[in-house]
């Protein structure tokens, strides 16, 4: 599978499937780094997916850039919560099929403020 068609099958879960990434091939060492959580393992994360997922009103990938088995996505996206419509930077890397990390970026206090309930 190419690097693009395993990216898209990520956004796809995000984008259309409420986080579900049950057909995202996440690697078992997979690790993410990201302004509100990191995760050490593939189990944890789809965990947080499902969960977040869930209050995903938008989620569109602007544009994407491919830098070897590295994919860096602009996506503009909104929540279920009294935040602003985001934007941010992800880069996913592939390897063998399958995404073995990721890191998001994105300006998060609105969105912390909110989850913490003020």
């Amino acid at each position: 599978m190419a690097i693009l068609d395993v990216v898209g099958l990520y956004y796809d879960a995000w984008a259309n499937k409420e986080g579900d990434l049950s057909g995202v091939p996440l690697a078992p060492g997979f690790r993410f780094r990201g302004p509100v959580a990191d995760f050490d393992d593939e189990e944890g994360y789809r965990a947080m997916a499902a969960q977040a997922g869930s209050l995903v009103t938008r989620f569109v990938v602007r544009q994407q850039f491919v830098d070897g088995n590295r994919v860096c996505s602009i996506i503009d996206w909104e929540m279920d919560l009294p935040v602003s419509p985001m934007t941010s930077a992800e880069i996913l890397e592939v390897e063998d099929g399958q995404i073995v990390g990721g890191e998001l970026i994105y300006d998060a206090q609105e969105l912390r403020a909110a989850m913490a309930g003020g």
